[in-house]
Protein backbone atom coordinates (compact mmCIF):
# COMPACT_ATOMS: atom_id res chain seq x y z
CA UNK A 1 0.00 0.00 0.00
CA UNK A 2 0.93 3.49 -0.97
CA UNK A 3 0.30 6.60 1.03
CA UNK A 4 0.09 9.77 0.48
CA UNK A 5 3.64 10.83 -0.05
CA UNK A 6 4.66 7.96 -2.29
CA UNK A 7 6.21 5.89 0.34
CA UNK A 8 5.48 2.31 0.63
CA UNK A 9 3.34 1.27 3.86
CA UNK A 10 2.98 -1.73 6.05
CA UNK A 11 0.18 -3.65 7.10
CA UNK A 12 0.92 -1.80 11.15
CA UNK A 13 -0.89 0.62 13.24
CA UNK A 14 0.97 2.07 16.05
CA UNK A 15 -0.73 2.20 19.36
CA UNK A 16 -0.55 5.57 21.21
CA UNK A 17 -1.26 5.33 25.09
CA UNK A 18 -4.74 6.43 24.74
CA UNK A 19 -5.94 4.02 23.12
CA UNK A 20 -3.84 1.66 25.17
CA UNK A 21 -6.00 3.16 28.13
CA UNK A 22 -9.54 2.92 26.84
CA UNK A 23 -8.96 -0.99 25.97
CA UNK A 24 -8.30 -1.64 29.46
CA UNK A 25 -10.86 0.48 30.92
CA UNK A 26 -14.33 -0.12 30.36
CA UNK A 27 -15.77 3.28 31.48
CA UNK A 28 -13.23 5.51 29.24
CA UNK A 29 -15.15 7.26 26.56
CA UNK A 30 -13.11 5.91 23.57
CA UNK A 31 -13.80 2.04 24.98
CA UNK A 32 -16.41 1.00 22.20
CA UNK A 33 -14.50 2.97 20.04
CA UNK A 34 -11.52 0.82 20.66
CA UNK A 35 -12.51 -2.13 20.60
CA UNK A 36 -14.42 -2.24 16.96
CA UNK A 37 -11.26 -0.28 15.30
CA UNK A 38 -9.55 -3.56 17.13
CA UNK A 39 -11.85 -5.96 15.20
CA UNK A 40 -11.53 -4.49 12.17
CA UNK A 41 -7.39 -4.62 12.45
CA UNK A 42 -7.70 -7.96 13.70
CA UNK A 43 -10.30 -9.14 10.54
CA UNK A 44 -8.24 -7.30 8.38
CA UNK A 45 -4.86 -9.30 9.93
CA UNK A 46 -3.34 -5.81 10.15
CA UNK A 47 -1.13 -5.84 13.11
CA UNK A 48 -0.76 -3.49 16.19
CA UNK A 49 2.36 -2.70 17.92
CA UNK A 50 2.67 -0.63 21.15
CA UNK A 51 5.91 1.39 21.75
CA UNK A 52 7.46 0.83 25.16
CA UNK A 53 7.42 4.80 25.53
CA UNK A 54 3.31 4.18 25.30
CA UNK A 55 3.19 1.17 27.63
CA UNK A 56 4.95 2.74 30.33
CA UNK A 57 2.86 5.92 29.78
CA UNK A 58 -0.70 3.93 29.88
CA UNK A 59 0.68 2.11 32.98
CA UNK A 60 1.86 4.98 34.99
CA UNK A 61 -1.92 7.16 33.65
CA UNK A 62 -3.72 4.28 35.05
CA UNK A 63 -1.98 4.04 38.28
CA UNK A 64 -1.36 7.46 39.38
CA UNK A 65 -3.92 9.67 37.37
CA UNK A 66 -6.73 7.36 37.21
CA UNK A 67 -6.28 5.48 40.47
CA UNK A 68 -6.67 2.12 38.93
CA UNK A 69 -3.93 -0.19 39.59
CA UNK A 70 -5.59 -3.25 39.37
CA UNK A 71 -6.19 -1.91 35.00
CA UNK A 72 -2.07 -0.86 35.17
CA UNK A 73 -1.57 -4.88 36.52
CA UNK A 74 -3.88 -6.04 33.50
CA UNK A 75 -1.64 -4.30 31.33
CA UNK A 76 1.48 -5.41 32.68
CA UNK A 77 0.25 -8.79 32.70
CA UNK A 78 -0.05 -9.22 28.97
CA UNK A 79 3.23 -7.42 28.35
CA UNK A 80 4.48 -10.29 30.86
CA UNK A 81 2.79 -12.94 28.71
CA UNK A 82 3.77 -11.34 25.33
CA UNK A 83 0.36 -10.83 24.44
CA UNK A 84 1.00 -6.90 23.42
CA UNK A 85 4.10 -6.71 20.78
CA UNK A 86 6.50 -4.44 22.10
CA UNK A 87 8.29 -1.95 20.19
CA UNK A 88 12.02 -0.87 21.86
CA UNK A 89 12.26 2.82 20.85
CA UNK A 90 16.10 3.22 19.55
CA UNK A 91 18.50 6.17 19.07
CA UNK A 92 17.46 6.69 15.47
CA UNK A 93 13.63 7.01 16.32
CA UNK A 94 14.43 9.13 19.70
CA UNK A 95 16.42 11.26 17.56
CA UNK A 96 13.53 12.18 15.39
CA UNK A 97 11.44 12.60 17.85
CA UNK A 98 13.00 15.04 19.40
CA UNK A 99 12.58 16.77 15.97
CA UNK A 100 8.93 15.98 15.54
CA UNK A 101 8.76 17.48 19.50
CA UNK A 102 7.82 20.78 20.30
CA UNK A 103 7.65 22.11 23.96
CA UNK A 104 6.51 25.36 23.42
CA UNK A 105 3.43 23.94 21.37
CA UNK A 106 0.61 22.26 23.02
CA UNK A 107 1.24 20.53 26.32
CA UNK A 108 -1.57 17.62 25.59
CA UNK A 109 1.46 16.84 22.94
CA UNK A 110 4.25 15.33 24.57
CA UNK A 111 7.49 13.43 23.59
CA UNK A 112 5.72 10.11 23.77
CA UNK A 113 3.28 11.70 21.13
CA UNK A 114 6.37 12.08 19.17
CA UNK A 115 7.90 8.82 19.83
CA UNK A 116 5.05 7.31 18.76
CA UNK A 117 5.07 9.36 15.46
CA UNK A 118 8.29 8.90 14.83
CA UNK A 119 7.99 5.16 15.22
CA UNK A 120 5.34 5.91 12.79
CA UNK A 121 7.72 7.50 10.34
CA UNK A 122 10.07 4.92 10.68
CA UNK A 123 8.48 1.78 10.11
CA UNK A 124 6.02 3.00 7.56
CA UNK A 125 2.95 2.40 9.76
CA UNK A 126 -0.50 2.96 7.65
CA UNK A 127 -2.25 4.55 10.76
CA UNK A 128 -1.56 5.76 14.21
CA UNK A 129 -3.82 3.88 16.42
CA UNK A 130 -4.76 7.23 19.27
CA UNK A 131 -7.44 9.74 19.54
CA UNK A 132 -5.49 12.37 19.27
CA UNK A 133 -5.60 15.07 16.52
CA UNK A 134 -2.21 16.29 17.14
CA UNK A 135 -1.18 13.13 14.42
CA UNK A 136 -3.21 14.04 11.77
CA UNK A 137 -2.19 17.47 11.91
CA UNK A 138 1.37 15.84 11.23
CA UNK A 139 0.14 14.14 8.18
CA UNK A 140 -0.88 10.53 9.98
CA UNK A 141 -4.26 8.61 9.61
CA UNK A 142 -5.32 7.42 12.68
CA UNK A 143 -7.30 3.76 13.10
CA UNK A 144 -10.62 5.08 13.32
CA UNK A 145 -10.12 6.76 10.03
CA UNK A 146 -9.38 3.09 8.61
CA UNK A 147 -12.74 2.09 10.60
CA UNK A 148 -14.51 5.14 8.95
CA UNK A 149 -13.12 4.06 5.39
CA UNK A 150 -15.14 0.80 5.68
CA UNK A 151 -18.30 2.06 6.84
CA UNK A 152 -18.53 4.40 3.85
CA UNK A 153 -17.73 1.68 1.58
CA UNK A 154 -20.52 -0.33 3.06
Amino acid sequence: MINTNGTKESRLVIADADALIALANPEDVHYNSVRAISEYLDEKEIAILFPLTAIIEAVTTLQRKLTKPELAQVINDKVKDGELPVQYIDEATFAEATQLFNPLGSKQNTLYDALVAALAKQLHAMAIFSFDHWYKQQGFTLASDLLEEKKQAA
